[in-house]
């Protein structure tokens, strides 16, 4: 089982229940390590799985507290990373200059972001550029549906923005700055050694239901916070997230090379809680010796 919370708990349920010989294993677990609201998704995890490869430390030592035979592999990110471009290979493939200050705002992987996070993000890059004049827009195309959406809000805002298809990794590894959405994608940034500003919109009604009928409460949202447990990168969350915030944020760190050292300082301690080099390599022979004890 692979990531993906219902329908492979829903599997895992149905293999131990009918299959129960077949040996499970599950590969990038759903985060109950960090919001967690109850132990109900907790001990069905632990009831259907016989080997849980943990991808982060805080998440290994979750599990094993509670009983898990885990094996922490690291994050699969530190692979795919060492066939990413470095910076000046980056800035050159896009045709970046040296002067010109690159933002790459990365505003959403669904739809309902679209909705919630780029007016609020396009906002802020609005007033970033009428303080920074040669400042230039770089936006990442998740998928091409979105395109007219986003080419009509580059409009809307007067934005000077281009999209890049297929070529996230490029785009934020030419950056100065990253402006994005919480997700994997802040853990991207922060090992390709780019600054950021993460941010989060939900539906106001969304939010209210999380916030007091669930109860919902995490220290973090974005992995390279939830790495650390602490504030390496600044998040701003729902009311938080708003233009003058983000682009204060986004400001302090372009113009002032202290923090920005420190940022990446932060970065490489958090490099050091992913794992080495071979993660999908060890992640494949705890499977195999799954295997080889049936």
């Amino acid at each position: 089982m692979i990531d993906y919370v219902s329908p492979n708990l829903a599997m895992g349920r149905f293999v131990r229940q009918h299959l129960p010989q077949v040996p499970t294993v599950y590969y990038i677990a759903p985060q109950e390590w960090v919001w967690s609201i109850n132990n109900r998704n907790t001990n069905l995890i632990l009831q259907i799985t016989d080997r849980l490869l943990a991808i982060f430390l805080g998440e290994a030592e979750y599990y094993q507290k509670r009983g898990a035979k885990v094996t922490w592999v690291g994050h699969p990110l530190v692979d795919r990373m060492q066939m990413a471009p470095g910076r000046s290979q980056a800035r050159s493939m896009l045709g970046i200059s040296a002067e010109q200050i690159a933002i790459a705002l990365i505003p959403a992987s669904r739809r309902q972001e679209l909705n919630y996070i780029l007016p609020v993000m396009f906002e802020a890059a609005r007033q970033i550029q009428a303080q920074l004049p040669q400042v230039h827009f770089w936006i990442p195309l998740s998928l091409e549906i979105y395109r007219p959406i986003l080419e009509q809000a580059i409009r809307h805002y007067g934005l000077r923005a281009t999209l890049v298809a297929d070529q996230s990794q490029v785009v934020i590894a030419a950056a100065d700055l990253a402006i994005a959405k919480s997700g994997t994608v802040n853990l991207e940034t922060a090992l390709l050694n780019v600054p950021q500003v993460v941010m989060y919109r939900l539906s106001e009604a969304t939010a209210w239901i999380a916030r007091h009928v669930l109860k919902f409460s995490a220290p973090f949202v974005s992995p390279p916070n939830l790495v650390m447990m602490e504030a390496i990168v600044p998040e701003l969350l729902q009311d938080k997230a708003t233009p003058e915030r983000i682009t204060q944020e986004a400001l302090d760190i372009l113009l002032n090379p202290a923090r920005q050292q420190q940022m990446l300082t932060d970065y490489q301690r958090m490099r050091q809680k992913l794992g080495d080099v071979g993660v999908c390599d060890r992640a494949a022979q705890a499977i195999l010796q799954l295997l080889e004890k049936i």
